[in-house]
This record gives structure tokens, sequence and C-alpha cells, in this order.
């Protein structure tokens, strides 16, 4: 074999330009998703710091404080937002509540979020906690008739005067009226609240069953849902009592004589005069209020 025969010895090459450039992304990358997991981390901490001290300002103040929209918004946001006249129950209202209609304690204006298994009622958007929550488990919202839409006096927040309104049951899954919601005709906000229900009401539904089974090791939430269903469960207590109806009302009377006699009479003519007032036939209207 001659010395040109002889195989020289290989000598380390350079790495070329493309395996540099793949060599320096890779390490980007690690480093990136290092510094983003390192964000992520730190963020979680300090967002359950926050709901630490939300929830710790909630309990001290018994429910005043420690709550308020932003907070229950968290750093997921909700299901809903919206305005909305908010009557409790199903009663023949406008027949056997004439009083509250006509010297206060009406249907009025409220801010509503929903989140977690709770439609949270706020007096306004800066309240400091809501007024009570509303469990949406097996609840289902039902938007009515336009003809038994109930028309508030004051135009909703961002509404005109020819703003037309939507009305929205609240029911238990057998069908009974627990609330009625009136939302102005914006963005499909009464479609909205609807859906939101409906999703809050199987989420709910998902977990009883899930804890029933002894799967909550599945349950995983976040810091600001945790909250708000802590928070939804201790403001539900503080419901506003549902108004006596006709059936009581007609159960608490004699079987005869003058005094029932006259309970119908009554009846009857207040419910002429609301339907004229709907109707635009009477002249009360300036006093009549939603």
């Amino acid at each position: 074999m001659t010395a040109a025969d002889t195989p020289a010895s290989e000598e380390p090459q350079a790495p070329t330009t493309q395996q540099t450039s793949t060599i320096g992304n890779s390490r980007r990358r690690s480093s990136t998703n290092s510094l983003a997991g390192s964000r992520r981390s730190s963020f979680a901490r300090r967002g359950s710091a926050l709901f630490a001290a939300a929830r710790a300002s909630f309990v001290r103040t018994r429910g005043q404080s420690g709550a308020s929209v932003e907070q229950l918004r968290g750093t997921s946001g909700s299901k809903y937002e919206g305005y909305a006249n908010i009557h409790r129950g199903d009663g023949d209202f406008d027949a056997f509540n004439i009083f509250s209609l006509c010297c206060g304690n009406k249907s009025e204006l409220y801010f509503v979020l929903i989140k977690g298994f709770h439609c949270f009622v706020f007096e306004n958007e800066d309240s400091k906690s809501p007024k009570y929550a509303i469990e949406l488990i097996n609840r289902k919202a039902v938007i009515q008739p336009s003809h038994d839409t109930i028309i508030p006096r004051v135009p909703h927040p961002g509404a005109a005067h020819d703003t037309g309104y939507t009305t929205v049951h609240l029911e238990t899954s057998l069908g009974d009226v627990e609330y009625k919601f009136t939302f102005a005709n914006m963005e499909n906000t009464a479609s909205e609240f609807c859906n939101s229900v409906a999703v809050a009401s199987n989420d709910a539904s998902t977990e009883q069953v899930r804890k029933r089974l002894g799967h909550e090791n599945l349950l995983s939430k976040r810091a600001s849902m945790k909250f708000a269903n802590a928070v939804g469960t201790a403001k539900a207590k503080d419901q506003p009592d549902a108004p006596v109806g006709a059936a009581e009302v007609m159960a608490g009377m004699p079987a005869t004589g003058p005094g029932r006699e006259g309970f119908k009479r009554w009846k009857q003519t207040i419910t002429m005069i609301l339907h004229m007032e709907k109707n635009g036939e009477g002249g009360v209207g300036n006093q009549m209020c939603f």
C-alpha cells in the first residue's frame, strides 16, 4: 500500500449554517417555554393569593364585600353579564301585588353575572358583593312570547326609549317559575342568558354526579371558579322569599260570604285596569311601575 492509498485522518467538521440555526432555535424555544411556564406559575400563585384575600374579606364582612363583579370575573371571565329587571316567583303579581307595584318593592333593575353554578344578582356593577345568588343546577331559562313581556318603566343602560324587551322565566325541572328576568333586546341578550344558564346547569349536574360516584379527583377548577362557587353557595341563602301567589291568597279566604266575593271583584277590577294600561287605554300609566 502506498502513501497515496492511505486514508487521511478525519478532522472534525464545523457545523453548517443550517445546523447552527437549528441549534439556536431549539435553545430559544426551550428558553421561551421555560419562561412561559415560569410566568404561568407566577400568575397562578398571584391569582390564588388574590382570591384568598377576597375570600377572607368576604368571610370577615359576612358577605358584604370581597365578591365584587371584578373579583368574581377573575382571570377567566364570566359566562354572562348584563342588566335585567328581576321579579321573584310566578304569582299573578299584576293583580295580587298592586301595593308593591305602586309603593316600592317593584321589579327592579339589577346587574346579573353568571359564573360557575350560580347567577349572581348585584345592585349595580360597582357593588362590593352580590345582593344574592341563584342556584342554577336543575334550572332552565325559557324565553316568553312578546305579549307576556314586562316593559320596564326606565330604559336599561344603553337602550333607547324605543328598544324592545324580552322576558325570560327561570324554571325548575318541574316547570315552576322561580324568577322572571326582563332584558333589553340588544345583541341577543336574552338568548345568551338562556344558553349560559343551560351550560351552568349542566356543569353543576355533572359535578354532582362525579361527587356522588366518588370522583372528586376528576374535578379540576380554576381558583376563580372555586371562589365563585363558594360565594354562590353562601349568597344563595340571601334570596328573597317568593311572593304569595293567587292560590295561597284564595286558600286563605273564607269559603263563602261577602269577603270572598269582594276579593274576587277587587281582583277583577285591578286585572282590568292593568290590562288597559298595558294596551295604552288607561289613564294611570304614570302611577304604575314595574
